[in-house]
């Protein structure tokens, strides 16, 4: 477990679409949780799953629909950890975070840690 009191903490963020943002919002609100553990928690089970990637890749910029940055505050070491691991896979960790984000709000929330190969 990390200590929160000798950690340094650094922004994560990622574009998503306007209404996901909105729901995934919605969501840390309706079940008293801040953004930036849900992100955290979503990035861990994430690399403790050996970084499933999905089987394709949403490119928001070439999308016409209002995108926004979603953002928390991870541990330093876990960013570090998801970028190394983001690089290896070959994906950027703003594909990530949108498609476990989606995939968080798609299942109501679930801490279940459903990262799995196309379940993502």
């Amino acid at each position: 477990m990390i200590d929160r009191n000798t950690e340094q903490f650094v922004v994560i963020k990622g574009v998503v679409p306007k209404s996901l943002k909105l729901q995934f919002k919605i969501l840390c609100i309706q079940k008293k949780l801040q953004m930036s553990s849900v992100l955290e928690n979503l990035i861990g089970k994430w690399i403790q799953a050996g970084g499933p990637v999905p089987e394709y890749l949403v490119d928001l910029s070439s999308s016409n629909q209002e995108n926004e940055d979603v953002k928390g505050y991870i541990p330093e070491s876990l960013k570090l950890q998801f970028k190394v691991l983001c690089a290896q896979k070959g994906v950027t960790m703003c594909s990530v975070l949108y498609h476990l984000v989606t995939e968080w709000v798609q299942t109501g929330g679930s801490t279940s840690g459903r990262c799995t190969e196309g379940g993502m």
